[in-house]
């Protein structure tokens, strides 16, 4: 046994030692070039030749693609593909290979690499993963009027895959014809995998619903989406259909959203309650910021809504829709709720039995709380219904500036040091008292946290967030 152990071991550390860069370049590049003899001098020309192992995706070749522990880096330029999958849930891009724990195989844009595809097909995602672990996908602009996609799909699809990180890319997207699901990244049956510094805009559908969101999760457990700007859409982020958890939703930029920033629905099953942390979100100029929606009788379930910042949205800040039976530990905390229609709008609601709220800011809204179509204002919210009783405040935040999406505070804010860190964001125990809203610190970056790579000249982006 001890003889074999070795022996795996060595194969184990040959196998590592053997991955390599690889380059694509459709400036000079050849994709006759074979995987031991490609290079930095000599590239191939096509991403899916790194992908595949071949220049044709109906006939892959493992041995000649990129493999564990393998960096695949796309020079600049437009790379544009005609083949096509035909399956919403299988990207053109998939990789023929997974990687492997500690050794992903990373494809990485070089610059500004624009991907495109004039398919026959009747439309599919571009890049992901299907049926793949340990994949990385990293720093690419796709715009959607150039990449024949379909209703229930988007651009960048993970479907029924593992440890798989989105990052860096830039996805400017259509106003679908339908009005089904249309998103710009779409995370089905998978868990342990990332989302993070994606710019993400103009992706709707012909509703203009939460169903048009820029990030959607179906079926999926263990997903990270932190710093991403999303605008200029539908929806920005909507966890949706019987998902386990746990999730985590943090330092998002959300604004300019025709629904709402988050949208919570099936989160907690019969069998799986493992909730969601928010966190440190700005949500703003938007119909609502966080939006709960109970599916069934088991969910959503054990939130933590926390350290938010919502601002100026028209129907609400917190928004409830019926029915409440599956509403069960959701927790409201160290929030600052400025400057919306309504700061809670839980107007087909009665039950709130199941959500705790303390330590929030109300200021400016056109009422705290309104409940079973009646009005509430900060007292009233109180007395009524026995919430935000504890540590929670009725004050001007006194905001550094609302422009420029600068939420940071003044030093005399009434916010600062009067919340209570629930979940220990500041490493001093959940006892300690924290800041409230999403600047803790006032350093924090909320949003993508470099610039993003430039669209495609013709494409019109919005301005990025200010890095805090």
């Amino acid at each position: 046994m001890k003889k074999l152990l070795i022996f795996t071991s060595l194969c184990l550390a040959f196998s590592v030692a053997q991955a390599k860069t690889l380059y694509v370049d459709n400036n000079g590049g050849n994709d006759n070039t074979s995987y031991e003899s490609n290079s930095a001098s000599n590239p191939w020309s096509s991403l899916g030749r790194a992908a595949w192992g071949s220049t044709s995706l109906s006939s892959t070749n493992s041995g000649q693609a990129a493999r564990a522990g393998d960096v695949v880096i796309v020079r600049s330029g437009n790379y544009n593909t005609s083949s096509g999958t035909g399956e919403r849930y299988i990207p053109v891009y998939n990789p023929v290979n997974s990687g492997t724990s500690g050794n992903p195989i990373v494809f990485q844009a070089d610059g500004n690499v624009v991907l495109s595809s004039n398919t026959n097909t009747i439309g599919e995602p571009l890049i992901g993963t299907y049926g793949r672990s340990h994949i990385v996908w990293d720093g690419f602009i796709l715009d959607e009027r150039n990449i024949n996609t379909k209703s229930d799909t988007g651009p960048v699809v993970v479907w029924d895959s593992n440890n798989i990180t989105i990052q860096n890319l830039t996805v400017r997207g259509i106003t679908s014809s339908w009005n089904d699901n249309h998103n710009a990244i779409r995370i089905e049956r998978s868990r342990d995998s990332l989302i993070r510094n994606n710019t993400l805009y103009g992706t709707r559908n012909a509703g203009r619903n939460r169903n048009g969101s820029s990030i959607m999760l179906y079926y999926s457990n263990n997903i990270t989406m932190e710093h991403n700007d999303i605008s200029d859409s539908s929806g920005g982020i909507f966890i949706k259909g019987a998902n386990g958890g746990p999730f985590i939703v943090r330092y998002n930029y959300l604004h300019n959203i025709d629904a709402e920033g988050i949208a919570i629905g099936g989160v907690g099953t019969a069998s799986e309650q493992h909730g969601a942390q928010i966190y440190q979100n700005i949500i703003r100029d938007s119909n609502a910021g966080i939006t709960f929606i109970g599916y069934d009788s088991v969910s959503p379930a054990n939130i933590d809504v926390v350290n938010n910042t919502i601002y100026n949205c028209s129907n609400g800040g917190l928004f409830f829709k019926p029915n409440t039976n599956g509403y069960r530990d959701l927790v409201f905390k160290n929030n600052i709720i400025v400057g919306n229609s309504r700061g809670i709008q839980g107007e087909d609601i009665s039950d709130l039995s199941s959500m705790t709220y303390s330590n929030n800011l109300y200021h400016n809204n056109g009422s705290t709380a309104r409940v079973n179509y009646s009005n509430y204002s900060f007292s009233s919210w109180q007395n009524n219904f026995n919430k935000d009783r504890s540590g929670s405040i009725s004050a001007d935040p006194l905001f550094s500036s609302t422009a420029n999406n600068t939420f940071t505070l003044a030093s005399n804010s009434p916010a600062i040091n009067a919340g209570v860190d629930l979940l220990n964001i500041r490493g001093q125990g959940t006892s300690s008292s924290i800041t409230l809203g999403a600047h803790v610190t006032g350093n924090e970056i909320i949003g993508v946290t470099n610039t993003p790579n430039v669209p495609p000249a013709d494409v019109a982006a919005p301005s990025p967030a200010i890095l805090y």
